[in-house]
């Protein structure tokens, strides 16, 4: 047969390479062979005889158990290696992970040399690649600092055990406490000592694979502090692999992953469920409050009125009624319940249930339904609840206004000639005391006169430059807009405010405004 110069240096770097793989092995079959060298056991048999004819005591062995043997006593040595540059060379082993060529080539560079090796040094080095796992997949995002990887190395290779201090996370629930002076910390130092049982690379990162009292451990390199090296033996586990190990601690460590996804994503779609059954229940309170304000006006001869109450949720704490009292006569109500959100909500119901049951006492003296409101608040509510309050009854045919202002802001009353008239305060709150005394405010109103009863969300609204829109431009936009029917001047103001203070509302604005005509 005729062989080409390519083909002979190939055929010679396959005997070459099947000489060491015997000399690394000792013994290996046929099949064995043929694998390890990607070639037919039939090529395998050729070449044995071709190394047989060279000189080579390459034996072949009978038997289910045969194959090919290499005499012991002949070798390939590698001259002046020691054990610190055997160490190096396994060591840098993974620097050439981003490359699958070179990765093969260092393989084979590797078998090629453990082949070459005396049999005690041999050992030694297949007893560090023990020690060593490359995980060709990278985490994301790595920087590292390795600059204790060679004492860590050392101590691998040595079998000797490791303390070193350890940085890591605190878990979320730990970060929730403070510490002693009253930091929240994100990191934890622990001392540790372990059992190094082996090197794992994976990508730019490095991990200590170690034996604790509480089993095995995986401990990042960049995250090492004060490593020391002990002079206690290293307590390996027999039969010990360690691609095995990390194979299934990355396992372990994705199906955490996983269960941990889960059970966020079990976690947000019943926050998801709460949020939405949280918004049904507010539309659902929202609508029955709505049902709270008046449905329908009593008609008067000489009053044309109007409320409205703008909250700044979807439930609040303000309050405004109309009752109608009989006998021509009807009642203004404004109120501001302490608080927000459901509870100010709540507590605005109970005292518009109180305030309606009891509409009867208010027939001649309005002092009595108020006192007997004050005395049901206070014993149905917490000891921290209150209300202010404006009641006013108008009287139809004498254009006779009395009224009540428990603790709440001013009424005020532009009479017909510009001038402006406030109805102060006449008692404290209700529901806050037990012993409660009120006194009754008297007037009369004139055709043209104009009363606007409100609470602080009105006047409290603050423009752009945080200043608020106060008393002195409400009295600017009533005397603006006095000529409009009631509906219009309550809709002109509220236009007015929200000019003013275009940004999100803060709190309930409510108004009513009611205009004297002609008897």
């Amino acid at each position: 047969m005729c062989w080409s110069s390519g083909e002979v240096l190939m055929r010679a770097d396959r005997l070459l390479s099947a000489l060491l793989q015997l000399q690394a092995h000792g013994q290996l079959t046929g099949k064995e062979l043929a694998k390890r060298l990607e070639i037919s056991e039939r090529t395998v048999h050729r070449d044995m005889e071709a190394l047989s004819a060279a000189g080579v005591p390459v034996y072949a062995l009978r038997g289910a158990s045969g194959g090919w043997q290499l005499d012991e006593n002949w070798r390939m040595h590698v001259p002046g290696l020691d054990d610190a540059e055997l160490r190096a060379l396994l060591m840098s082993q993974p620097r050439v992970l981003g490359d699958k060529r070179l990765a093969s080539a260092a393989e084979r560079a590797l078998g090629k040399l453990l082949a070459s090796l005396p049999s005690a040094m041999r050992d030694r080095a297949v007893s560090m690649r023990e020690r060593l796992y490359v995980d060709p997949t990278a985490w994301t995002g790595t920087s590292e600092d390795l600059s204790l990887l060679p004492v860590v190395q050392d101590a691998v290779s040595g079998d000797r055990k490791l303390r070193f201090t350890y940085r890591k996370r605190r878990s979320p629930v730990q970060r929730d406490v403070p510490q002693s002076d009253g930091c929240q910390q994100e990191w934890i130092v622990e001392q540790r000592t372990v059992d190094p049982l082996g090197l794992i690379a994976k990508g730019s990162t490095w991990y200590l694979y170690a034996r604790t009292p509480a089993g095995f451990r995986t401990y990042r390199i960049s995250r090492m502090q004060e490593v020391t090296i002990l002079d206690l033996a290293c307590e390996r586990p027999a039969d010990f692999d360690l691609t095995e190990q990390w194979k299934m601690s990355t396992e372990r460590f994705q199906d955490e992953v996983r269960r941990d996804a889960e059970a966020y994503q079990r976690t947000l779609a019943a926050k998801r469920e709460a949020e939405a059954r949280v918004v049904q229940e507010m539309e659902i309170a929202r609508q029955v409050q709505a049902r709270l304000f008046p449905q329908s006006q009593p008609r008067l001869r000489t009053l044309d009125y109007a409320g409205i109450c703008l909250q700044a949720r979807q439930i609040g704490g303000d309050y405004y009624d109309f009752l109608g009292l009989g006998r021509d006569r009807l009642g203004l109500i404004v109120s501001d319940i302490a608080g927000k959100g459901i509870a100010a909500a709540l507590l605005m119901a109970n005292l518009q249930a109180n305030l309606r049951g009891q509409a009867a006492l208010a027939w001649d003296h309005p002092e009595s339904l108020l006192h007997s409101v004050n005395r049901l608040f206070f014993e149905n509510t917490d000891d921290n609840a209150y209300a202010t309050l404006v009641f006013a009854e108008y009287e139809d045919t004498s254009q006779r206004l009395r009224y009540v202002n428990c603790g709440h802001l001013s009424a005020l009353l532009l009479r017909s000639d510009g001038a402006i008239e406030r109805l102060d305060s006449t008692c404290t709150v209700l529901g806050l005391f037990q012993e409660w005394e009120c006194v009754r405010g008297e007037t009369t109103l004139s055709a043209g006169d104009l009363l606007l009863l409100y609470t602080d969300g009105v006047t409290e609204a603050s423009g752009l430059q945080g200043e608020e829109f106060g008393e002195h431009r409400l009295i600017e936009a009533l005397r603006r807009h006095r000529s409009m029917i009631a509906s219009e001047l309550l809709s002109a103001i509220v236009s007015e405010i929200r000019r003013f203070h275009p940004g999100e509302q803060h709190d309930d604005i409510t108004l009513i405004v009611a205009r004297c005509g002609s008897a």
